[in-house]
């Protein structure tokens, strides 16, 4: 008997060894990467390395993080010299095998040069050396589709096959914290925030008037003396242009013009893609001219003349070749057709772009007057530094910032940055272009040192916004009522992007099942892995948002349909099996020999029990 009980004591032993072991045993270690991140933002290296503690809970160990500058990342990624080897290697073999990474984005999504075969390092940007053939020829079709729909519809498509591919691995979008007032209405955040807004739709219901803190003074005096953020704030207020973007879709429409067609593109053409634009017949500067063809061409002209300076010198005469002021040779690359109000004129584009709308973006100026005081009439007098001069110096007036838009400069303080913006009082005879008559009295953009008091006046209410760029926190408006933090989409996002030459992460030849879709089981793995909403709420203390494709949510083309990919160790250590596939089978075999032993012991502690209980019983 005594023997029995010790039979079944060891039996129950061993079982429940059996238990503790593969519950808290540490996972096995199926195959070690390198982590490459650079140095220089304290929240990156944050979640770097709270990553790097997820992985080996799912069987990826971490053989060396090595966070260095963004040179020493360079020269094994996108620099690499292909010296050694035709293609970038693996961090041993002096490439990488992931890098963290941060992309900042316009709000067009532009795929071009960046996971496409064409663009594989060195031929272009794409040095996570991706290749899919679905996705190159969606891109074709993408580069080349006038439509604004029908192209949003294609980047879909493309960002469906990345987000299954996962050539490069999301982690967080960024977002833009703003103080508001309660109840102003109209405000497009995104537009707002990427210096597109469309004012006309801002209201304050309680006295009609906005005041905009921002926390530097202005730097510039006009769209081609521009030098910072803050400019554009004000400057789009003032200025009106062929096209602006649509609340709510970001679509381009109408403003100045009242319609357009484009032709092409035509491959092997002198101008693969061809604009013509009709300006609306009503469209008005704020003394009443009409906007025509040559205010139009001559605005755009200054931009692709050197001397002037300009930040668009660089893509506008990339599209329009030499269509300066006064060229040496000019080729008419922007043509006036009808000099007239509501007049025709056509863009000639030199190459092919697939966001041609974007030309139209410029806004207008009046080129001439006819009493001396016209900006091309100005400048033969005093030469380009006019440009200089700020709104109201008596040389220049206002003639620079003359509007043609919603709104209209009244006063300009440079000494204090408050700029003080009235409606434009002919705005109204545009709305057959898309337009609308402004909602405000009055809009006051200032500058207001420091977050402290910019927080401290929005509450008391002396201002209605507090840009982000104070970088306040969401804690700054809890338990208010009068003001709110408003969180904006962004246009950055973080990633772990994916040497696809790895042979096991990347083409998944050195795993056991030797195949790409094993290297894919093991990205997805590496994507189940990252606390997403854990690095937003403690390490960017709630400004931001988790991550779902390699491109940000505030660019046009991204598919809210798709989700973020779970933080499920459970899955992601799944994935990993299913990637190492036999190696798995086998440890798990050996425990299933390990069950069965412990099993067949109790099973025979439990018969002999039972014959010695009816031994007794006779």
């Amino acid at each position: 008997m005594k023997n029995n009980k010790t039979l079944l004591i060891i039996t129950i032993l061993l079982f429940s060894l059996f238990i503790t072991t593969n519950v808290q045993a540490d996972t096995p270690t199926y195959l070690s990467i390198t982590l490459l991140s650079p140095n220089t933002s304290p929240a990156r290296n944050q979640w770097a390395l709270l990553i790097e503690s997820e992985l080996p809970k799912i069987g990826i160990g971490v053989s060396f993080h090595n966070s260095t500058s963004w040179a020493g990342i360079a020269q094994r990624t996108w620099a690499y010299p292909l010296i050694s080897y035709s293609y970038i290697p693996t961090y041993a073999e002096g490439g990488y095998d992931v890098v963290f990474n941060g992309w900042s984005w316009a709000m067009d999504l532009d795929l071009t040069n960046l996971f496409d075969t064409a663009s594989i390092h060195p031929l272009g940007g794409n040095y996570y050396q991706y290749s899919n053939s679905i996705y190159d020829n969606l891109l074709e079709d993408y580069v080349v589709e006038p439509d604004q729909v029908e192209r949003t519809n294609i980047a879909h498509d493309m960002l469906s096959i990345l987000y299954e591919d996962l050539p490069a691995i999301p982690i967080v979008y960024s977002r833009d914290l703003f103080g508001y007032k309660v109840g102003l209405t109209g405000i497009d955040n995104l537009l707002f925030d990427t210096s597109n807004h469309r004012p006309e739709y801002w209201d304050d219901p309680d006295d009609h008037i906005i005041k905009y803190a921002i926390p530097t003074s202005f730097m510039g005096n006009n769209i081609y003396d521009s030098e910072s953020f803050f400019d554009w704030q004000w400057l789009q207020c003032v200025g009106g242009a062929l096209a602006q973007r649509e609340q709510g879709t970001h679509m381009w429409s109408p403003l100045i013009a009242k319609n357009w067609t484009i032709d092409g593109p035509l491959l092997g053409a002198e101008y693969p893609i061809n604009i013509t634009v009709n300006l609306d017949p009503d469209a008005k500067f704020s003394d009443g001219e009409p906007v025509l063809p040559e205010d139009v061409k001559y605005s755009y002209q200054l931009h692709m003349s050197p001397l002037v300076g300009s930040d668009e010198y660089g893509i506008l005469a990339s599209f329009f070749g030499n269509e300066a002021i006064n060229p040496t040779q000019g080729n008419n690359s922007i043509e006036v057709v009808t000099n007239v109000a509501g007049g025709q004129m056509i863009f000639h584009l030199t190459k092919i772009y697939n966001f041609p709308l974007s030309i139209l973006k410029y806004q207008i100026l009046d080129k001439y007057k006819g009493d001396g005081t016209g900006v091309d009439e100005l400048i033969p007098v005093y030469g380009y530094s006019i440009l200089n001069l700020p709104p109201g110096h008596a040389t220049i007036g206002f003639n620079l910032v003359k509007s043609c838009g919603a709104f209209q400069l009244n006063t300009f303080d440079i000494m204090n940055s408050i700029a003080h913006l009235i409606p434009n009082t002919y705005w109204d005879d545009t709305i057959v272009s898309g337009g609308n008559n402004a909602l405000l009295t009055d809009l006051y953009i200032a500058y207001v040192s420091g977050k402290e008091s910019a927080l401290s006046e929005l509450k008391l209410g002396m201002y209605d916004i507090m840009d982000a760029r104070y970088y306040a926190t969401l804690a700054d408006f809890e338990g208010e009522t009068s003001v709110e933090g408003v969180l904006v989409e962004g246009l950055s996002h973080e990633e772990i992007s994916v040497n696809m030459k790895h042979p096991m992460i990347g083409t998944g030849e050195l795993t056991p099942l030797g195949t790409p879709l094993a290297a894919k089981y093991l990205r997805k793995a590496i994507s189940h892995a990252i606390p997403r909403q854990t690095i937003v709420d403690d390490i960017l203390n709630g400004i931001g948002a988790p991550g779902v494709v390699p491109v940000p949510d505030g660019c046009i083309g991204f598919d809210d349909s798709l989700n973020p990919y779970s933080y499920n160790l459970t899955l992601a250590q799944e994935y990993v099996e299913l990637a190492f596939g036999i190696i798995v089978s086998e440890f798990k075999v050996s425990n299933l020999i390990l069950i069965m032993i412990c099993f067949g012991l109790v099973t025979v502690a439990s018969y002999r029990y039972r014959k010695l209980k009816n031994k007794r019983n006779k």
